[in-house]
């Protein structure tokens, strides 16, 4: 699984881009907008994945693999919450996955 960046603007605020955290998974890109940790702090897991299914984007130049998504997106879809117009665009999906928590050399 590829560690991505994902730099998107909501509809509330299009002037404004944000960074999201995001993983490829089976060859799709999932935004990560929430991470939960296990109690120790060395684990993380994603609290929801948002599978990009349909939507267009660009490969942006960075230190990291990122992408920019040419349409700002419904803040509603990083809570999990995809609007009719997006449908079959966007899946939610809740995995159990687990990642160790990268610390600084």
């Amino acid at each position: 699984m590829d560690s991505l960046i994902v730099n998107l603007r909501s509809d509330e605020q299009p002037d404004v881009s944000i960074q999201c955290d995001a993983i490829r998974m089976d060859g799709v890109i999932c935004l990560v907008p929430e991470w939960v940790y296990s109690p120790d702090g060395r684990d993380r897991s994603p609290a929801r994945l948002i599978r990009l299914l349909d939507l267009p984007m660009e490969r942006v130049a960075g230190y990291r693999e990122s992408y920019a998504l040419n349409n700002p997106l419904p803040r509603s879809v990083l809570a999990g919450q995809v609007p009719v117009e997006l449908d079959g665009k966007i899946e939610v999906v809740f995995v159990p996955l687990r990642f160790r928590v990268e610390t600084p050399h």
